[in-house]
C-alpha cells in the first residue's frame, strides 16, 4: 500500500524522466486556457463569483467604505471656511445699527492638503474593495475546489466498496466450492468493512466541503461549475515578482495609506499657519454713516501646534515601515506559494504521463490474474488495495495541485486576469450576467 507521502516521493525520484517525455510546449497549451472558458457545468465561473460578490455582507461593507470615502473626498474639496454675517443694534441716547461680514482666510492651504488626504482615502478604500472582493472569490474556489475533490473521493469509495463488496463474494464462493480457507473468508469481510468505514469518513468530508461553499454562497449545487485540470494556470518566474506586488491591494492600501499620512502632515503644518480674518462693517449711528474694517490674526503664545506636526510624521514612518513589512511578507509569500504550486504541477504531470497508465495495466492485470485463480486472496488484496490507494492519492493530489493553484493566483494577485475580469471591475464594476 502506497501512503500518499511514498506517492509524492516516487514521482519526485521518477520526475525528469516524465519531464522528458512531456514537452514543454505541449504542457503550456494544456494549461493555457482561461477557466471561465472551459468550466464544466452549472454557471460559468465569472457569473458564479459574480453572483457570490452579489450577495456577500463583506463585499457590500467594503462598497460602503467607498461610497463615504468619496462623500469624504467630495467635501474636502470645498472651502475650508464659511463667511460670517453679523448685526448688531443698539437703541440708548445714540440708536446704533451696523451689518457686518467676515471671511477667514486659508493661508495655510488646508483645504488642498484635506484633498489629497481625502484623494489617498478614497484610492485606499477602492484597493481594499478589491481585495475584499479577491479574498471572496479565493474563497469561493477553494471551497469549490475542496468540494469537487470530495466528490471525486466519494466516487473512489463508492467504486472500492463495490470492489471489496465484489472480492468477498467471490472469496466466499469459493470457499463454499473448497477452493479458499475460512481465514480468506474473514480477510474478505474485514476488507469490505474497512472500505465502508472508510467511505464515512469521505462522505464526512464531502458533507463539510458543501457546507464550506455554502457559507460562501447561496446558490445551489446545480450552479456550481466543475473545474477541469486542463485549467490549471501556467506559473511564472521570478521576475514577475516586482509587477505582481504592484497589483496587489493589500499594498496599494497600504501606500496610499502612505500618501494620506504625508497630506495629514502638510495639513497640520497649515493648521499652524495664521489663517487671517477680514471683516467689513457697514451701519449708521442716528444720522451718521458707519464703516468699519477689520482684520484678526491668531497668536499662536500657548499652542504652536509643534506636537501635532511630529505626531503626524511619526505616522508617515510609521506608514512606510508598514509597507515595507507587508512587501517584505507579500513577496515571501509569492515565492513560497509558487515553488509549492510549482511542485505539485510537476508531480501531476507525472501521474498523467506514466502513473495513470501504469495504474490501469496493473487493474487489468490483477483481475485477469484472479479470475484466472493464480492469486491467493490475499495476494490480490494487497494489489487491488495498492492500486485504489494510489488512485486515491493521485486524486488528492490533483485537489491538493487546485489549493496550490488558487493560493498563488490570490499571493500573486493574478485572480482577477486568470477571472478574465479587469482591475476597474475588481474595484468598483459589476460582472455583466
Amino acid at each position: 500500500m502506497w501512503s500518499k507521502k511514498s506517492f509524492l516521493a516516487n514521482v519526485m525520484v521518477c520526475l525528469p524522466l516524465a519531464l522528458s517525455v512531456v514537452s514543454a510546449a505541449e504542457a503550456a497549451e494544456a494549461t493555457k486556457k482561461s477557466i471561465p472558458d472551459i468550466a464544466v457545468g452549472g454557471l460559468p465561473l465569472q457569473h458564479l463569483i459574480g453572483r457570490i460578490w452579489s450577495q456577500s455582507p463583506a463585499v457590500e461593507a467594503a462598497k460602503a467604505a467607498v461610497a463615504s470615502m468619496l462623500a469624504r473626498q467630495k467635501g474636502a474639496s470645498r472651502a475650508r471656511y464659511n463667511p460670517e454675517l453679523t448685526v448688531d443694534a443698539e437703541r440708548t441716547d445714540i440708536n446704533t445699527f451696523t451689518v457686518g461680514l467676515s471671511q477667514t482666510i486659508d493661508w495655510g492651504d488646508q483645504r488642498q492638503s484635506l484633498t489629497a488626504a481625502a484623494d489617498a482615502d478614497l484610492l485606499a478604500a477602492m484597493a481594499a474593495l478589491a481585495g475584499m472582493r479577491k479574498q471572496v472569490a479565493t474563497e469561493a474556489l477553494a471551497a469549490l475546489a475542496r468540494y469537487q475533490t470530495a466528490l471525486d473521493m466519494q466516487q473512489l469509495a463508492r467504486s472500492r466498496t463495490v470492489l471489496m463488496k465484489r472480492f468477498m463474494d467471490t472469496v466466499e464462493h469459493r470457499y463454499r466450492a473448497g477452493d479458499m480457507h475460512a481465514l480468506d473468508v474473514s480477510l474478505a469481510r474485514l476488507a469490505y468493512s474497512e472500505s465502508l468505514l472508510k467511505r464515512v469518513g469521505i462522505e464526512t468530508e464531502l458533507a463539510e466541503s458543501i457546507a464550506a461553499m455554502q457559507a460562501v454562497s447561496d446558490l445551489q449545487k446545480s450552479s456550481w461549475p466543475t473545474l477541469p485540470m486542463a485549467a490549471i494556470p501556467v506559473p511564472e518566474g521570478q521576475a514577475s515578482i516586482p509587477a505582481a506586488l504592484a497589483k496587489l491591494p493589500a499594498l496599494q492600501v497600504l501606500q496610499m495609506r502612505l500618501q494620506a499620512a504625508q497630506a495629514r502632515v502638510r495639513l497640520a503644518k497649515g493648521a499652524a499657519s495664521a489663517d487671517p480674518t477680514v471683516a467689513i462693517r457697514l451701519g449708521r449711528e442716528d444720522s451718521s454713516a458707519l464703516f468699519g474694517l477689520s482684520l484678526e490674526l491668531p497668536l499662536f503664545v500657548r499652542n504652536r501646534f509643534r506636537d501635532d506636526i511630529a505626531a503626524n510624521r511619526h505616522e508617515v514612518v510609521r506608514a512606510e515601515e508598514e509597507y515595507r513589512e507587508a512587501s517584505r511578507r507579500a513577496r515571501a509569500r509569492i515565492t513560497a506559494s509558487q515553488g509549492r504550486f510549482e511542485n505539485m504541477l510537476r508531480a501531476w504531470r507525472f501521474w498523467q504521463v506514466t502513473g495513470r497508465q501504469a495504474q490501469q495495466e496493473q487493474q487489468n492485470l490483477l483481475a485477469q490474474l484472479w479470475q484466472a485463480g493464480e492469486l491467493t486472496a490475499s495476494d490480490y488484496l494487497i494489489q487491488a488495495k495498492q492500486s485504489i490507494d494510489t488512485q486515491a492519492t493521485a486524486t488528492q493530489l490533483g485537489g491538493d495541485l487546485w489549493q496550490a493553484a488558487i493560493a498563488w493566483l490570490d499571493a500573486s494577485g493574478r485572480m482577477a486576469q486568470w477571472l478574465g475580469l479587469s482591475m476597474q471591475t475588481m474595484n468598483s464594476g459589476e460582472i455583466d450576467k
